[in-house]
């Protein structure tokens, strides 16, 4: 059997953890947070961010004990059987990746129309996963290469803006300085939810463990660095966004932070977030791309899946066929869906239960493998044990 072959560093990993995370409907869910909150938006994103940590923790000691591509398939199928395993990875995985793929190719094509009015935003819409596909068939270094530049581009950028509009260098707009937290402490803890949508999807580089060197020790790594700069990164922006926008204006706006900019810099700002937004659209397209059809493949190596899936290109040794099924989940919402914020909401919010449906199932996982096989070797092991994963939990309860 052809196999997966490992060529990926730490910060191919780490493009790979953060290009899903830093999407462009996070980009929207930003604008919109600092907007309904006012700046102690910040202490619910903090928040939002130990959580995080605390299940990047779990994710990270099960993949040490299986690194296969299968991920919370492979889990689940050793902690709670074949039933719960293919539960899990459906109602997790396969929904999720149904919800977020026409989601983000809405959010690239509405920031495209921003950019080009009067574009055909279905054609662009379909263009971009075509590009998207082809770039995941030819192979994992082509992928990694492409997210690699597409991230750093992403992250500096939006750091650079956050900075200058923070102390209004090459701002038009007279900065303002807004109440700290208007709305009182009740809705800065609601919005924990809100914030976890920054964070979101950093276990998506695990599938690529078979192709990651040294995973034990790079995939923890790559996640936790992953959404610390995450987090630093959207505050900056997320800060000057306040100061430069009146909060109504940025909780009612359909693309907050393309308004936002464009307070902050004219024109210019708009049409360089557009750019911006749809950079961070196609990097959680290019990541769901790489990840999912790998953890289909992990799952139809043990019997889980139809063997389609298990089928690897002979050259680009990629799993062809699973990357295809992914284009098709992708495309075939956005013949029947309207591009427009309601759609990309209520998407959103589907992605959200079934993400965390799936960490909850790898919190129990951590604990029932713990208990049942205590002698079991662990290259990572996540600390505070209990602790941390009923933690994970209730917060992932709290959350849906």
């Amino acid at each position: 059997m052809v196999e997966l072959k490992r060529k990926l560093g730490f910060w191919q990993a780490y493009a790979t953890a953060t290009g899903l995370v830093v999407a462009g409907s996070t980009m929207v869910s930003l604008g919109n947070g600092f907007g309904s909150i006012g700046p102690a938006f910040i202490v619910a994103a903090f928040i939002a961010m130990i959580i995080s940590i605390i299940i990047a923790l779990s994710y990270a000691e099960l993949s040490s004990i299986m690194p296969g591509p299968g991920m919370i398939g492979d889990y689940t199928l050793v902690s709670m059987g074949r039933f719960m395993s293919i539960v899990t990875l459906l109602a997790g995985y396969l929904v999720l990746a149904a919800t977020v793929g026409p989601m983000e190719t809405m959010t690239a094509s509405m920031a495209i129309e921003y950019l080009i009015p009067g574009v055909n935003t279905m054609f662009i819409a379909v263009a971009i996963l075509v590009a998207f596909l082809v770039v995941n068939v030819l192979g994992v270094q082509i992928f990694g290469s492409v997210q690699l530049g597409i991230v750093l581009l992403l992250m500096l950028s939006t750091a650079v803006m956050g900075v200058l509009g923070l102390f209004d260098v090459l701002t038009v707009s007279t900065s303002i300085v807004p109440e700290f937290n208007p709305f009182g402490w009740s809705t800065v803890m609601q919005a924990i939810a809100l914030g976890l949508w920054l964070f979101i999807g950093i276990e998506f580089v695990i599938p690529l463990g078979n192709e990651v060197k040294k995973p034990e020790k790079t995939i923890p790594k790559a996640m936790i660095f992953g959404l610390i700069t995450i987090f630093i990164v959207d505050m900056l922006f997320g800060f000057a966004l306040t100061r430069h926008l009146d909060l109504a204006s940025l909780a009612g706006a359909d693309t907050p932070q393309i308004v936002g900019a464009a307070a902050m810099f004219g024109d210019i700002g708009g049409i360089l977030m557009a750019a911006i937004t749809v950079l961070a659209a196609t990097s959680s397209i290019n990541a769901n791309f790489a990840a999912v059809p790998r953890m289909f493949y992990g799952l139809a190596r043990k019997g889980l899946l139809p063997n389609a899936f298990k089928y690897i290109h002979p050259k680009f040794r990629t799993p062809v066929f699973g990357i295809v099924f992914v284009f098709l989940l992708f495309t075939l919402p956005l013949f029947v869906l309207e591009s427009n914020i309601n759609v990309i909401m209520t998407l959103l919010s589907a992605a959200s239960v079934t993400w965390f449906f799936s960490y909850i199932v790898a919190q129990i996982d951590v604990l029932i493998l713990r208990k049942r096989y205590p002698e079991i070797t662990r290259p990572f092991k996540a600390p505070f044990s209990p602790i941390l994963q009923i933690i994970g939990i209730a917060s992932c309860v709290y959350m849906m």
